[in-house]
């Protein structure tokens, strides 16, 4: 498939052409790949700069090379707005260098183009408009937020988890302690909506908001040079698949403005692309032939993932990047977010060699 295939995706009332990706690239020079950002706009760019991406101004300069941000790009404060309107540019730019860059998309960008915001912040929603994001409200009429949906159980609703992450302090408790359950989620959803910018947000966020519809255009998983990249990690249900129809089939929901389905849907699902931690929180025997058997489909190596801090981890190891299941996992959400320590980092995959990236 071509980088620039067009198809059609239909939403309730109206259909909008989206460029699909290419997913599976080979005999790339250089790769860069970042995890969960959480609005840490200023680590963002110096985590470029150090790895040669751009410039002092800003602007691309690495020939060859492919960088990958994991997902994650907001929810839970931070300046969104910029780091999408960075990466927009950016991608222009880096094909001028022979370059790409890959936005995968995370469970905070699925569950923001959902209308979902009880994750987001009214820092987030002010740097949106800002950057001139925010579209008119007219166009949202009728548009109703999913009020009824909660996620599936996050590792921080894991007491477990919570004990463990209160032991360092990358990842503070209140950074991962949930809303007691007598507050429903249209509840917190309504707080949400209650605060200067978050209507304008959610437009923004929508299918066809300047943000949402530029999100649509990109992967839940690509495979660069035999390693294979996705936000949670994919098991044998979702990952034995071509990456073409998988990234198409979350596309497809995300696009659509009919009631998730949890049991249904790719992009909700506990176990889906976006928010699998059995792999990173449950390690077993089982897990690690799993994994061997969804390499083994796609021909990579290794996968590397984000969206459990690695200090959820291991809290030894806090902000630094984590190999699991004799290297053939590399876990690299460090927390580079403000709200889990601001602990940059990125990974540098060569042809031949892998090394981490800290500042």
């Amino acid at each position: 498939m071509s980088w620039h295939t067009v198809v059609p995706v239909r939403y309730t009332s109206l259909e909008v052409p989206v460029t699909m990706p290419q997913s599976v690239y080979s005999d790339i020079g250089h790769i860069i790949a970042i995890g969960d950002l959480h609005g840490n706009y200023a680590g963002f760019h110096r985590i470029l700069e150090r790895c040669g991406i751009i410039d002092r101004s800003g602007h691309w300069c690495a020939k060859d090379t492919h960088l990958v941000q994991l997902g994650d790009i907001l929810g839970r404060g931070g300046e969104p707005g910029k780091i999408f309107a960075m990466l927009q540019r950016l991608e222009s730019e880096a094909l001028q260098w022979g370059s790409r860059v890959h936005v995968l998309l995370g469970n905070h960008e699925a569950m923001s183009m959902c209308g979902l915001l009880m994750y987001n912040t009214m820092e987030e929603f002010q740097d949106l408009s800002a950057q001139n994001f925010v579209p008119s409200l007219e166009i949202v009429d009728g548009f109703e937020p999913m009020v009824d949906w909660r996620p599936m159980p996050l590792a921080s609703d894991d007491p477990e988890v919570i004990r463990r992450a209160a032991q360092t302090a990358s990842v503070t408790v209140t950074a991962v302690t949930v809303t007691a359950s007598t507050v429903t989620a249209a509840e917190k959803l309504d707080k949400r909506l209650d605060m200067l910018g978050a209507r304008e947000f959610r437009a923004a966020l929508s299918p066809w908001g300047k943000v949402g519809a530029w999100l649509l255009e990109h992967d839940s998983a690509v495979s660069l040079n035999g390693n294979l990249f996705v936000h949670g990690g994919l098991n044998r249900a979702h990952g034995c698949q071509p990456l073409d129809a998988l990234n198409a089939r979350v596309r497809k929901e995300l696009g659509s403005l009919v009631r998730p389905d949890t049991e249904r849907d790719t992009v909700l699902r506990r176990d889906g692309p976006q928010w699998n931690r059995d792999f990173t929180l449950k390690p077993n025997d089982e897990r690690g032939r799993e994994l061997d058997e969804v390499l083994n489909y796609h021909g990579c190596r290794r996968m590397v993932v984000g969206h459990t801090p690695t200090s959820c981890i291991d809290p030894a190891r806090k902000g630094q990047i984590i190999p699991m299941y004799d290297e053939k996992m590399l876990c690299i959400d460090t927390g580079i977010g403000k709200t889990y320590g601001g602990n940059l980092s990125a990974l540098r995959l060569g042809k031949d060699d892998v090394s981490a990236v800290y500042l």
